[in-house]
């Protein structure tokens, strides 16, 4: 009997010793699965954070992509404009640097250029108008450049032709002791007298030694031997090099 409670005794302080070495374990293993569980959860989450990034950036290229093209038919349609725009101002002359006068007769200013150049024109039955354009800017004492609308193309190239080669001065349209320059060029659109000075700091940059305007196109050249450039755009600039 002593020997049996004896035995007794000691299956109880082993499983005692045991069961407290083991809760320590247990508290680990509890924590341990507690962990486990916070990362699966984090997990998920960050899958679901990840799907939703997914689909906001294929949405982002969408857009993008939608933009890109919206922006192109922009580009398009506003080249479409400039080009009819400067298809309708083909047949016209701009007159830079005529003084103004209260009323002034443009037709007779006309009238006087020809006869200086020699050319024959009948304002009657060459001429569809005369007239000064408003400059954008308001304030702008600039004096506002003369436009001649010819009603043959021909007529206007030829005499654009060669009161360029004259070196006129409003002293020769009877403006006395004023010998300030007058200058005739193709009349351009807004767009392309801007696309004209980038074309003209370009080809300077880049040593170019002619950039002129004929039938209201564009163009450059480095030398007298080399291949004449067209410019029609921006992008174009990047061909002067």
């Amino acid at each position: 009997m002593e020997i049996e409670k004896l035995w007794s005794n000691v299956k109880t302080t082993i499983v005692d010793i045991i069961l407290t070495e083991l809760s320590p374990i247990r508290e680990e293993i509890a924590a341990f699965k507690q962990s486990i569980s916070f990362m699966s959860s984090q997990y998920e989450s960050l899958c679901k954070k990840i799907d939703m990034m997914d689909s906001e950036v294929k949405t982002l290229q969408a857009t993008k992509t939608a933009v890109g093209e919206i922006k192109s038919s922009i580009i398009e349609l506003e080249s479409q404009v400039n080009n009819r725009e400067q298809w309708a101002r083909r047949s016209n002359v701009e007159i830079y640097g005529v003084p103004e006068r209260k009323g002034e007769n443009l037709m007779h200013i006309l009238e006087c250029v020809s006869k200086r150049i020699d050319f024959p024109l009948d304002i009657s039955r060459d001429v569809d108008f005369v007239t000064r354009v408003a400059s954008k800017n308001s304030d702008s004492k600039r004096t506002k450049p003369i436009i001649v609308r010819f009603l043959a193309r021909y007529k206007k190239d030829d005499f654009l032709s060669l009161a360029r080669k004259f070196k006129f001065s409003a002293n020769d349209l009877g403006f006395k002791d004023d010998n300030s320059k007058i200058f005739f060029n193709d009349h351009l659109t807004s767009v392309n007298k801007s696309l004209l000075q980038r074309v003209k700091v370009r080809a300077k940059e880049n040593k170019y030694l002619y950039t002129w305007v004929k039938n209201c196109a564009i163009m450059v050249r480095r030398t007298d031997t080399s291949p004449i450039i067209h410019i029609s755009s921006v992008s174009d600039l990047n061909k002067i090099k």
